[in-house]
């Protein structure tokens, strides 16, 4: 079943920006939020979910509690973006330990690579041991997250206007 985003309608939505502020949310609970029988919202949610439009459900972890608080963005750019290149760096990249997202960009970075760290001293062994083997890298340009100041969510503008 494929589902377009013309098909879904204005509860669809609401119910989209609930399950994304709270994946745990009970049936009960997101009927009163939106307004429905908690039939026809698990009705819903498992249309949705069997379209591929609800990918799945996340715990949120708290990594500063986990050990993990230092979280750093590393711009890379590599000497050649030929086929073999990138899938090179990628192979290298997807069994690097420390590393949680790698997004291939465009403009004057390839990658956007994200790693989780202890510190910054860990960091630097990350650094050391994982990324400097990375292939064909020329250049990488860290970027240290002090504070998280949008979490993610769905964005507002997907939501279609309230008439």
């Amino acid at each position: 079943m494929q589902e377009s985003l013309a098909s879904l309608d204005a509860l669809d939505w609401q119910l989209l920006a609930e399950l994304s502020r709270n994946g745990r949310i009970t049936q009960n609970a997101l009927s009163e939020a939106v307004g429905r029988s908690p039939t026809a919202i698990a009705r819903r949610q498992a249309a949705m979910e069997e379209a591929g439009v609800i990918a799945g459900y996340e715990a949120k972890l708290d990594l500063r509690r986990l050990g993990h608080g230092t979280i750093v963005h590393i711009k890379i750019a590599l000497g050649s973006q030929s086929a073999e290149a990138l899938e090179a760096f990628e192979r290298a990249v997807i069994e690097s330990p420390s590393v949680v997202r790698c997004d291939l960009m465009s403009g004057t970075d390839d990658y956007l690579v994200t790693v989780l760290a202890r510190s910054l001293d860990h960091f630097a062994e990350i650094h050391r041991s994982e990324l400097s083997h990375l292939p064909g890298v020329v250049r990488m340009e860290s970027g240290f997250v002090l504070r998280e100041v949008v979490k993610p969510r769905l964005p507002p503008s997907l939501m279609p206007a309230r008439r």
